[in-house]
C-alpha cells in the first residue's frame, strides 16, 4: 500500500519547518528532511552515493557518521570517494545499506546503476532511495527524467528488491507550495503562504478524488531479496 507524508500543523512540525525555510530549503526538501527525521533511522555501515559528504539530511538519519562512506564524481573532498554512477561499478566492500537521494534523475544509465547497487549490497541489505517528481529542471550536471511511484516500484522489484513507497509532500496545494518557494525570497512570506496552502491541502484531502496523484517526491525503502 502506498503511504504519504506531509508536514503537519502541530508545533513540532512547524518549528522544524520554519528552521528549514530559514536554511533556504525548498518545500519538498523540508518535507523530506522531516520524513527522514521521523521515519528513517540507520545504524549500520552505509554508502551514500552521489552525495558528497556534506549533505544536511545525513544528520537526520545517522547518529554515528563513522558508519557512513560518501561517493561522488563531482563533489570532491577529502571525505568523498570518487565514483562514476553512469558506469558499471563494484564497491570495494559490500554494505548493509546504500542511500541514493536526489541522484537517479541525473543518471542516464539507471539500469546499470541499480544493478551495480544490488551487487554492492549484502544479503537482505537495505536501499533508501529518494527522487523528486514535481520539481524544476536542475542540471547537476544533467537532469534526465521524472519517475512515477508506479515505475519505481516495478523497476526496483524487477531488480531484486522488496519495496515500501512513501509519497512526499502529497496533494495539489503542496505542489503549489513547492513552485511558490522558488519565487518568494522572503522566508516569512514562505512560511505564511505555505501554512495557508497546508490548510487548503487538508480540505483537498477530503474533497479531491485524485489527491494522491499530486506529489513532490517519492521515497522508496527497499530490501534486497535476490
Amino acid at each position: 500500500m502506498i503511504k504519504y507524508f506531509n508536514i503537519g500543523l502541530n508545533l513540532s512540525d512547524q518549528v522544524f519547518f520554519i528552521k528549514q525555510i530559514f536554511l533556504g530549503k525548498s518545500f519538498m526538501r523540508a518535507t523530506h528532511n522531516l520524513f527522514l527525521k521521523k521515519k528513517i533511522n540507520i545504524n549500520v555501515f552505509t554508502a551514500d552515493l552521489g552525495s558528497g559528504s556534506k549533505n544536511d539530511y545525513q544528520k537526520y538519519i545517522f547518529k554515528n557518521k563513522f558508519l557512513l562512506d560518501s561517493y561522488d564524481l563531482f563533489k570532491k573532498d577529502s571525505n568523498t570517494k570518487p565514483l562514476n554512477l553512469e558506469k558499471r561499478f563494484k564497491l570495494k566492500k559490500k554494505y548493509k545499506c546504500i542511500i541514493l537521494f536526489n541522484v537517479m534523475e541525473h543518471i542516464y544509465n539507471k539500469n546499470i546503476l541499480i544493478k551495480s547497487i544490488n551487487k554492492s549490497l549484502k544479503k537482505n541489505g537495505r536501499l533508501e532511495l529518494f527522487i523528486p517528481f514535481m520539481y524544476r529542471f536542475h542540471g547537476d550536471p544533467d537532469d534526465y527524467v521524472r519517475l512515477t511511484h508506479v515505475y519505481l516500484e516495478k523497476f526496483l522489484r524487477l531488480n531484486g528488491f522488496k519495496v515500501s513507497t512513501t509519497l512526499i509532500a502529497t496533494g495539489q496545494m503542496n505542489v503549489v507550495s513547492e513552485i511558490l518557494f522558488k519565487y518568494f525570497k522572503n522566508s516569512i512570506l514562505k512560511f505564511l503562504f505555505s501554512n495557508i496552502l497546508t490548510i487548503l491541502n487538508k480540505i483537498f484531502y477530503y474533497v479531491s478524488k485524485d489527491f494522491r496523484n499530486y506529489y513532490c517526491g517519492v521515497h522508496c525503502s527497499c530490501i534486497k531479496i535476490k
